[in-house]
């Protein structure tokens, strides 16, 4: 599983050097040279919208979501783990798989499709994009399913 993990960090920091360095080459082409590209603009577009998704895994995965840390620095390891297994258990794990669900019409209609961009001579391939709207709460659930099991097996303490 922290192989899966590993290879979506680094395409997170993949699509980030592909969302600076063709946002730059756009810039400069369309100031300096007075030309502009359609299709460096999708891709900027694609890898932006992949690095977004795909970052909320790997912030799952490197415990850096948003939580109330002033509270959790006084409370003792196990309240932690607990409060964490019942907002994973209460929130997490139904949002994501609610998001599995209705995004998989989403994704499949897209795929049958072979969706492209939606602007005149811009990139194919948008249903590759759409598909890490499944691939993220897919890697969400495997998450939270894998620190639920790992509760359940630590000792308390």
């Amino acid at each position: 599983m922290q192989g899966i993990f590993q290879t979506i960090r680094w395409l997170c920091m993949g699509f980030a050097a592909l969302v600076f360095l063709g946002q730059l080459a756009m810039v400069l082409m369309r100031y300096l040279l007075g030309v502009g590209f359609l299709e460096i603009q999708d891709g900027v577009n694609y890898a932006f919208a992949a690095l977004v998704a795909l970052s909320v895994a790997v912030a799952f995965d490197a415990d850096k979501h948003v939580r109330v840390d002033v509270f959790r620095q006084t409370w003792s390891d196990w309240t932690n783990r607990t409060i964490d297994a019942a907002g994973d258990l209460l929130l997490a794990l139904p949002v994501f798989c609610l998001m599995l669900w209705t995004a998989y019409p989403l994704v499949r209609s897209s795929w049958e499709i072979l969706e492209g961009s939606p602007e005149t001579g811009g990139l194919p391939g948008l249903f590759l994009v759409k598909t890490c709207l499944l691939i993220l709460p897919a890697l969400v659930v495997l998450f939270v399913l894998q620190r639920l099991i790992g509760v359940l097996r630590r000792p308390r303490s």
